[in-house]
């Protein structure tokens, strides 16, 4: 066994049993095969969320994170706070951590297994750490033991030529690079173009709402993903395979560019609603290939966006309950003629930022002719001009010419009307009203 949660352990299984004991003390036990390649994906999909708090991470396998926190502490105001941050977001993502700090790697990985955070000076912790808690060779420990040594500080204290004669200069250099006497260089952290997340089931699934708590998992990640680099995404789609090598896909699209867990689950659980498993699951991919720079402008944290997110979420979840072709609303077509700058579209993407207020919110079906009084254009009151001309001139190639003068209008009443005048006879018509 290498690992057991709190209940096993509280039944006495612990690491290092051999499965037949394990299985022995509680016959129910749940076993599942270790999957290093899973293992070290997610570490992936980690050091990618952790760039969120400074751009400098390192892997530190199998299980560990390196983050180097001098130049960000400012900017979090201080070292309590940024703890604080990292350990609550990976318990969103329903990761148990351990954390450790010091200045060089090598004693901050040591700190981080114990989970040790010094009180003073990280040098004087590291020199009482117990040697038995170091990730050293089984052998290795066993002959300090018998020399005697059961701290970090006794072993360090030893004279270095006798040391290096009898275990080598590989310890002295692991000694040298915890306490900073020698350069401990790391690779820094180069995140993936694209997000792509396998994951081995450690049973089948034949039920949609079992699959459905899976694909929360997988989404979680792709937020931290998404998180760690400033980054939303639209379109996901998840592959499934099927037991007798089948597979199928469910493509999802957000309505909007997004990296909450919260609005991608919501959506895809309406999507799982009308979704029928062909067999049962045995493994599934996540791909987000498109990814965009989403700054706090798009998520709404500096006006009121959060009414347009709602009413996108609303948009995503009616397209993926209905299918997209049963929701449409209005958009913006590239032409200068009113009549055709406009249609119905299912994709909300196609929607532009709200119009100028040079134009009107109403736009009639068809233009009303407008009768002239006293040489102004008459709309059951006299209408005045209130604005420069806004000529427009298109069509002619399609057989469908207009030559028109826009102009906002407005009456005794207080109404504004927006008219023009056709420039092949002086004729006037409405065509939008002011809100």
């Amino acid at each position: 066994m290498l690992v057991a949660n709190r209940a096993a352990q509280a039944l006495g299984i612990q690491s290092g049993l051999r499965r037949s004991a394990a299985l022995a003390l509680a016959a129910n036990l749940q076993v599942a095969k270790r999957q290093p390649a899973q293992e070290t994906a997610l570490l992936g999909n980690l050091a990618n969320w952790a760039m969120q708090f400074t751009p400098t991470v390192c892997l530190d396998p199998p299980t560990g994170l390196l983050l180097e926190i001098e130049g960000c502490l400012g900017y979090f105001k201080g070292l309590p706070r940024l703890l604080g941050l990292v350990v609550d977001g990976l318990q969103v993502l329903e990761i148990q951590v351990q954390h450790g700090l010091a200045s060089t790697p090598l004693a901050a990985s040591w700190f981080a297994q114990q989970g040790v955070i010094p009180a003073t000076d990280w040098r004087q912790t590291l020199m009482q750490l117990p040697l038995a808690q170091l990730p050293w060779p089984p052998r290795l420990l066993q002959q300090l033991h018998d020399l005697g040594l059961r701290q970090f500080g006794e072993l360090a204290g030893l004279p270095r030529s006798g040391m290096g004669l009898r275990f080598g200069t590989e310890l002295l250099g692991l000694l040298d690079k915890a306490m900073g006497n020698e350069p401990d260089p790391r690779q820094p952290f180069v995140p993936a173009a694209c997000f792509e997340r396998y994951l081995e089931l450690s049973w089948h699934i034949e039920q949609v709402e079992a699959l459905g708590f899976v694909m929360r998992r997988l989404l979680l990640e792709l937020a931290a993903f998404l998180h760690g680099r400033g980054l939303g995404v639209q379109h996901v789609v998840f592959r499934l395979a099927h037991e007798g090598g089948g597979q199928s896909e469910l493509p999802i699209g957000f309505g909007k560019l997004t990296r909450s867990t919260g609005d991608m689950f919501a959506i895809t659980r309406e999507r799982l609603a009308g979704f029928r498993l062909t067999a049962p699951v045995h493994a599934l991919v996540l791909k987000a290939e498109t990814l965009h720079r989403l700054d706090a402008e798009a998520i709404g944290l500096f006006g009121d966006g959060q009414t347009q997110a709602d009413l996108d979420l609303l948009h995503a979840r009616l397209s993926a309950r209905l299918g997209e072709a049963a929701v449409r609303q209005l958009a913006c077509v590239a032409d200068h003629r009113p009549e055709r700058a406009w249609c119905m579209a299912s994709d909300s993407a196609t929607v532009p930022a709200p119009l100028p207020a040079t134009r009107p919110g109403w736009l009639l079906a068809k233009p009303i002719a407008l009768a002239i009084r006293n040489g102004q254009p008459w709309h059951g009151e006299l209408l005045t001009l209130l604005s420069p001309a806004e000529r427009i001139e298109s069509g002619w190639w399609e057989g469908e010419s207009v030559a028109r003068d826009y102009f906002q209008a407005g009456g005794p009443s207080g109404r504004r009307y927006w008219i023009y005048r056709q420039r092949i006879d002086g004729a006037w018509f409405l065509h939008g009203l002011f809100a």
